[in-house]
């Protein structure tokens, strides 16, 4: 990554000031008794101030300014102790006007990556003598900067993560088939509130919405059958107390006469004092009314199917006596193994039909 790219990359130009680059600023003129010093940032066209002491503008077009013979000097400190006799910047306006500089000092702010950002920078129109300890630290004050830089592009970066990852997680509790939610209660108070709820609740319930349910949980529980509400909260006292998550199918009773079935299941987590659930509501009416439909298809097999063929068997057995013509003594073994097969697969039909409705009542 070249030295632009990077600058560009930690989005610090033209940003609002800030106290910890003031108070660098503060320590470069406290550290060589300087009026003016400034913590800048250099682009390809000026030098840019973030922050500043002793002077009204805000930046300086690039060939003007004397940071920029720091950019291919990263491991050099900048000082010019005669500027008017520096051929570098003998000729710069900034020397040649009234009260102009007569001495200058900038560390280089110096990347991870070895570009140089910017400069600490301080000047003075009088001359100055410039001990070695005073260069080492304002170096180590560039480096201050440099290191910030470098935690406000992995903090930022990180937020950006976040935030992809929250929009990522919302989009999936949206368009889940149900609603993820997440309830907060009080074991001491008795109080309780829903923290979370997601936005597939509305597909659930049409009648309410997602901030109505949030703001007031109670308006959710008001759809529900009375005799189920209480059900309902036994549930999540045992939970409590065993620690163990639970669900149940609860009735809605919609406008219109309209009846759902509603499956929550809920896992309780204790945290700081109080219990979390976090649980999911899900629509299961085609799923219950497919159970129904089941038990009456076994009633049916149970009753109206192997009830005829009892009967059958039974007359069988009946006209199977010395009086019987032979002709027809000789059907009857044919019609018992018949009746026999069909009367082994009804059972067969229902012993299955049997297991998978149970299997369905212990799901929902």
């Amino acid at each position: 990554m070249d030295r632009l790219e990077e600058l560009r990359s930690h989005a610090i130009l033209d940003t609002d000031p800030e106290v910890e680059m003031d108070e660098i600023a503060q320590m470069a003129n406290a550290i060589f008794n300087t009026p003016i010093s400034v913590v800048s940032f250099i682009d390809d066209r000026r030098q840019w101030y973030k922050a500043k002491l002793g002077v009204k503008w805000s930046e300086v077009p690039l060939e003007d300014t004397f940071c920029r013979f720091t950019l291919d000097q990263p491991e050099d400190v900048l000082l010019i102790l005669d500027p008017q006799h520096d051929e570098r910047v003998s000729q710069n306006p900034y020397v040649l006007a009234e009260d102009g500089i007569r001495f200058y000092v900038s560390a280089p702010i110096v990347s991870s990556l070895g570009n140089v950002l910017g400069t600490v920078c301080t000047w003075d129109s009088e001359a100055h003598e410039v001990h070695k300890s005073q260069l080492e630290a304002l170096r180590l004050l560039a480096k201050r900067v440099s290191i910030s830089l470098e935690t406000r592009k992995i903090l930022r970066d990180q937020n950006k993560r976040i935030e992809l990852f929250g929009e990522k997680l919302k989009n999936l509790t949206e368009l889940s088939p149900g609603a993820l939610f997440k309830i907060i209660t009080d074991p001491w108070t008795k109080e309780l509130s829903l923290d979370f709820l997601g936005g597939g609740i509305s597909r659930l319930i049409p009648n309410l919405s997602q901030e109505e349910i949030l703001e007031n949980p109670a308006v959710f529980i008001r759809w529900v059958h009375p005799k189920f509400r209480v059900k309902l909260f036994r549930k999540f006292i045992n939970s409590t107390k065993n620690s163990s998550s639970f669900e149940m199918d609860i009735p809605v009773q919609l406008p219109g006469q309209k009846r759902i079935w509603l499956w929550i299941k809920a896992r309780p987590e204790f945290e700081g004092g109080k219990i979390n659930f976090y649980g999911t509501i899900q629509d299961v009416s085609q799923k219950i009314a497919h159970l129904k439909s089941l038990k009456k298809f076994l009633f049916d097999i149970s009753h109206k199917l192997r009830a005829p063929v009892a009967k059958m068997k039974g007359v069988l057995h009946l006209i199977s006596d010395e009086n019987t013509p032979e002709n027809t003594l000789e059907l009857t073994p044919f019609l018992f193994q018949s009746a026999e097969e069909l009367d082994q697969v009804l059972f067969q039909l229902n012993h299955e039909y049997s297991n998978l409705v149970s299997g369905l009542e212990e799901d929902h």
